[in-house]
This record gives C-alpha cells, structure tokens and sequence, in this order.
C-alpha cells in the first residue's frame, strides 16, 4: 500500500510500503501465496510418483529401475485449496556411496525451497523398511539442521500392499519395526498413506490436513 501525505503549504510525501507476509485466518487453515513441499527418501521409495499424485498429473519421471531416476533436483507446482502448492522432488541425498553429489543436491534444495513455508515429506515404502534407513532421520538433520523433525511428515507408500494384506494403517502402525516407531515417534506420529496408483483426492487431502495443522 502506497501513502502519500501532504501538510499544510509545506507539502512533503511520504511514502509507506506495506508487504503481507503468510497469516492465518479463523478457518484455522492458513492463508498465504506457497507452500512448499519438499520430498526426500531413499531410491525405489515412491518419491517422484508422490509427488505426481500430490500435483495430480505427471511432472515427474517416475518408473521401475534398477538405477536412480531422478538424478536432479526439480519443481512444479499446483493449486490445492486455493494456495500454490509447490512440491520438490529430489534424488536420493541419504547414498553414503554418492557423497560427492550430496551437498550439492541439499544446497539445491535449500534453494528451491526458500520462500516459508516448508515441510519435508519423508517418503518411505510401507513394505520395505530398509537397514539403510534405520539412521534416515540423522542424515537427515545432518542436511537440514537439528529442527527438521518438527517440519516433517512420513509419507509411506504402496498403500495397496498393506489392503492386499487386509491389514489396516492404524494396525500396521502398531506392528511395523522398532526402527521404523522410532522415526514416526520423532516426527511427532505425523503420518499419511499413499497409494500412488489411487487418482481420488482423499489421500492428498489427508496430507494437506496435516500440512495446515503443522502450518497454524
């Protein structure tokens, strides 16, 4: 908002620039232009895949391989709930074998994701907890500082395997590894569940309750 204010015969102007940064309103879902979704896990996770499903179409490459797909950093954006949702899609930072390109993707990433605010999404698959990923969470403040459990959500994949198992999320919540309840425990028990072969918005829209939640 520009003011200009005149006195008297001795006119000067001042001139008063107002910028709106995020706030909240009284729906208890918070207003603001972004939101930054940022989304890390090892390779074969389901990473680029979720991505897509959050987007709601294909932006990033996303198929069964025995190498890496995604090699790069990289960005697309939506629209969800009337915000601009972007989501960052990333190759595997936590490759003790390709340290040399690690700093450069989590420097790539902080850059992508300046702008407030941010929540990592953790993508692991919920049949396939791996002993790499045992330690996932210190790699992960390594990279991204000692707070970043409390900017993350797990996101698990491969929802069908637990229904093709008649085995419900809550239950599996309660069953899987102590490793793995030790990871979901530091991030607050903040969890969804995707199945990314699902089109139906309800899994997006139960990751975006939380988003709002971890946003008020």
């Amino acid at each position: 908002i520009l003011l200009t204010l005149v006195k008297g015969n001795n006119s000067y102007r001042t001139n008063i620039s107002l910028k709106f940064f995020l706030f909240y309103v009284n729906t208890g879902k918070p207003s603001g232009t972004e939101v930054n979704l940022v989304l890390l896990g090892m390779s074969g996770t389901g990473k680029s895949a979720s991505g897509n499903t959050i987007l709601g179409e294909k932006e990033f490459t996303s198929k069964a391989s025995s190498k890496p797909v995604t090699t790069e950093c990289q960005q697309a954006e939506t629209e969800i709930g009337g915000r601009c949702v972007r989501v960052i899609d990333t190759p595997d930072i936590f490759d003790d074998e390709r340290k040399s390109s690690i700093k450069e993707h989590v420097k790539k990433c902080k850059e992508l994701c300046q702008s407030e605010p941010c929540v990592y999404l953790l993508v692991i698959h919920v049949s396939r907890f791996t002993d790499g990923e045992k330690n996932i969470l210190k790699k992960l403040e390594r990279a991204f500082g000692s707070k970043v459990t409390e900017q993350t959500v797990i996101l698990f994949t491969r929802g069908g395997d637990l229904k093709q198992g008649e085995m419900s999320f809550e239950e599996f919540s309660h069953r899987c590894q102590p490793d793995l309840k030790k990871i979901v425990e530091k991030c607050d028990r903040r969890c969804v569940l995707f199945e990314n072969s699902d089109s139906g918005p309800d899994q997006v829209e139960k990751l975006m309750e939380i988003v709002d939640r971890m946003l008020i």
